[in-house]
């Protein structure tokens, strides 16, 4: 009996896998804006999908160190462009700025989610 058991479990569960899970991440294409607190203050940002992926990442307002800030956004933005996730390094020495952005985003993925 449980071996029974055990077989259906593993039928179920590869079928869940092939016909349930296409990989895809699952973004409606749009722009959204999300925040997240960084260093000073919010950051404020919008994140453009299309054709399910996101293409554009764009900083809108923020009150982040000059300098510092610079070196966050432009390290951190292409490499979730790049890897289509929030699943990237931060950014040494502007941590708390490269953290917000990543925040911001999965906020801005999470309303994106179809």
């Amino acid at each position: 009996m449980k071996k029974k058991l055990a077989f259906s479990f593993v039928i179920l569960l590869i079928a869940g896998f092939a016909f349930g899970c296409d990989g895809e991440p699952g973004w409606e294409d749009g722009t959204y804006q999300a925040s997240a607190e960084g260093y000073n203050d919010d950051i404020v940002l919008e994140v453009v999908i299309d054709g399910g992926e996101i293409i554009e990442i764009n900083i809108l307002e923020h009150e982040e160190t000059p300098g510092i800030a610079e070196s966050a956004f432009d390290a951190v933005i292409p490499d979730i462009i790049e890897a289509q996730s929030t699943d990237v390094d931060s950014v040494s020495g502007a941590t708390l700025t490269a953290d917000a952005v990543i925040e911001a985003v999965e906020k801005a993925l999470a309303e994106a989610e179809n």
